[in-house]
């Protein structure tokens, strides 16, 4: 996201220190986390924080993205098939989250041609 002039929130309805937990073990930095929201509760973040889409990988995930009017990536890492994301209307499925650089460097060029 950042190589796209980007940030990186996290939307999650875990638990805010737990979820920075799992940021922290994996690596990952984030430039705005959110806990305590889901499913369509997670627009108004997403719109206040002017997001353009939102990864997640269950249907009110997609609920969420589709309620603040963002582009829908899913993940197959959940307990959501791809028929369940798509059927919740889902822009993109991707098999996990190490498929998002490729398919967000792809994506931005498709917009730039």
């Amino acid at each position: 996201m950042r190589a796209h002039g980007g940030r990186v929130l996290v939307v999650t309805g875990k638990y805010g220190p737990n979820a920075q937990l799992h940021l922290d073990h994996l690596g990952l930095e984030a430039d705005h986390l959110e806990s305590w929201v889901w499913g369509v509760g997670k627009a108004e973040v997403l719109r206040r924080e002017e997001a353009l889409a939102y990864v997640g990988d269950h249907v009110h995930d997609v609920e969420g993205a589709r309620a603040a009017d963002v582009l829908s990536v899913s993940v197959l890492t959940g307990g959501c098939t791809r028929a369940e994301l798509e059927e919740a209307g889902t822009d993109v499925v991707l098999d996990d989250l190490t498929a998002f650089p490729a398919w967000l460097d792809a994506a931005v060029l498709d917009r730039s041609a």
